[in-house]
């Protein structure tokens, strides 16, 4: 890095720390902070009844949730991406200088905060209400870590996402389709249960190698694994490509799509919503 860019790069990262305060202000104050109980509190539950998972798989389940709920940030980040499309902020944010950078380094940043902070909820209230959990407090940091690597992975497709549902109904297809992935994922059942396509899908994915790192991690047990054996290695080699591959692309998707932002494409936008709406 040059010294020309050093201070200007210094200048986006400020200014996206600055976006990423505002975004998770009502995330985690006031009754915001109740959203951040839910996913957890729902996932016990379901654990608990055996409506995911099996009799006595509570801590396999729950430990492939911790890694593949990153999932997640890919609703999180469309859906940011379309409200604030919507709602004008990324015409705003195109004539800032350097803006499509700073919205996306701060979007990543606070909807992966966000979905962290979820993630070691689950992992807090599972070693405190799951019998046997295998969590103590010095393998909490190690798995916080994982889970920020998954979230990270999975954040380019919340890109790709945001860029391709650029209307309501594409929207609405994508959370059906983030929750498809969810649940063949690996965590709710054994992925060597699934179809051998689906199979193939998953493992080129986030998603099943981060609940793969985190029952690895925490469990140990490989009975849910594709081929019988935790792969570690391989595992951290398909998050960390979806990472450094990833991101560029994402760069240009965000470019791309900020270009083609502009008051009358958003104005045609609002009036379809407000005409679906009834108004």
């Amino acid at each position: 890095m040059t010294r020309a860019t050093h201070p200007t790069f210094l200048a986006i990262l400020r200014a996206a720390l600055v976006q990423v305060r505002g975004d998770l202000r009502p995330a985690f104050v006031g009754a915001g902070i109740f959203t951040a109980f839910l996913p957890a509190l729902l996932i016990l539950w379901l654990s608990r009844l055996n409506l995911i998972g099996g009799p006595g798989t509570d801590s396999l389940t729950v430990a492939g949730f911790v890694g593949s709920w990153s999932c997640m940030i890919v609703i999180q980040v469309g859906a940011e991406t379309y409200m604030d499309r919507v709602g004008g902020a990324l015409l705003r944010v195109r004539v800032l200088p350097h803006g499509p950078m700073v919205w996306a380094i701060g979007k990543t940043i606070s909807t992966a905060a966000i979905l962290v902070v979820s993630q070691v909820i689950l992992l807090v209230l599972g070693m405190f209400l799951l019998n046997g959990f295998p969590l103590g407090w010095g393998q909490l940091i190690p798995v916080v870590g994982l889970a920020i690597v998954a979230s990270l992975a999975a954040a380019p497709i919340g890109f790709l996402s945001g860029a391709v549902a650029r209307g309501s109904n594409l929207q609405m297809l994508s959370y059906v389709l983030v929750f498809a992935l969810l649940g063949t994922s690996g965590a709710a059942i054994p992925l060597v249960t699934l179809p051998g396509w689906v199979q193939v899908i998953q493992q080129a994915l986030p998603f099943y190698w981060s609940g793969h790192l985190t029952r690895w991690a925490l469990v140990g047990d490989p009975a849910w694994e594709v081929g019988g054996s935790f792969q570690p290695l391989l595992a951290f080699c398909v998050l960390t490509a979806w990472v450094l591959v990833g991101f560029p692309v994402a760069a240009a998707l965000v470019r791309r799509g900020f270009r083609k932002e502009s008051i009358g494409r958003l104005s045609r936008m609002q009036t379809n919503i407000r005409s679906l709406a009834g108004g």
